[in-house]
């Protein structure tokens, strides 16, 4: 937990709160003696006067919350508390966020949502570059075979998701008509594919391949490293086993 403290000219204290999700949230603070409730009645209190508060009591009542908090606050009028939503609420107030007009708030959909948050998005048509590059990120691998068939008309971002697509989504980019993302697919593939692309013939088409053949031959060289590494390593435990079972 990442506790700081802000000073509160309103009431004239230390305010303590927590980073959470990037979001400065206020710790629900414990019940003075004197009051006459317990102290479940209080957080239950303080909770319904966040949810009428100024934004940053908003967003704290979305993370501290529940049900009740997340129904009254997800479609706030300030992106900040929506997007606090898209971040802690329940996949059901997730889903409604899909539409939100700002990208921050959908951005926050696709890196905290669920795969099913993920699914609308896309199937919403969701066209922004860093939303469907957190989808490839933080989803699923069929979520990330989802991304590569809706975005396969964008090179670009086929190009900057490329890092963090399974194997059988890389090869299938090697199979796109646009050189420059078979290239980026490779630099993130095997020595095979690598090899592949360093094979095209020299021509505009397939300047990208020209360009980056230094990468590709990089890329082949830290691929024969690992498998190296790897296959000392057998060699080092196969020798010991040996040593063991001869004495």
């Amino acid at each position: 937990m990442n506790l700081d403290f802000e000073y509160d000219d309103n009431s004239m204290i230390c305010q303590k709160y927590e980073i959470i999700c990037g979001f400065r949230v206020k710790l629900i603070p414990q019940k003075p003696d004197y009051l006459p409730i317990s102290q479940e009645e209080f957080v239950d209190r303080t909770l319904e006067a966040w949810t009428q508060g100024d934004k940053n009591a908003r967003v704290s009542a979305v993370f501290h919350g529940g049900e009740r908090e997340w129904a009254a606050l997800w479609k706030d009028e300030s992106y900040s508390v929506r997007g606090a939503a898209a971040c802690f609420a329940s996949e059901e107030y997730q889903l409604k966020l899909v539409s939100d007009p700002i990208t921050q708030v959908r951005d926050r959909l696709a890196v905290y949502g669920t795969d099913r948050v993920r699914l609308a998005l896309m199937e919403r048509g969701e066209d922004n570059e860093n939303v469907l590059i957190n989808i490839a990120k933080y989803g699923s691998a069929s979520i990330r075979r989802r991304l590569v068939d809706m975005a396969w008309e964008q090179p670009l971002v086929l190009i900057k998701c490329a890092p963090y697509l399974p194997a059988s989504c890389v090869e299938k980019l090697m199979g796109h008509p646009d050189t420059d993302v078979r290239v980026h697919a490779a630099l993130h593939g095997t020595r095979d594919q690598c090899s592949r692309v360093l094979v095209l013939p020299e021509s505009m088409d397939n300047l990208a391949a020209i360009l980056m053949r230094s990468c590709l031959i990089d890329r082949i060289h830290e691929l024969d490293e690992v498998e190296n590494a790897i296959n000392f390593g057998k060699a080092i435990t196969r020798k010991n086993q040996e040593m063991e079972l001869s004495t």
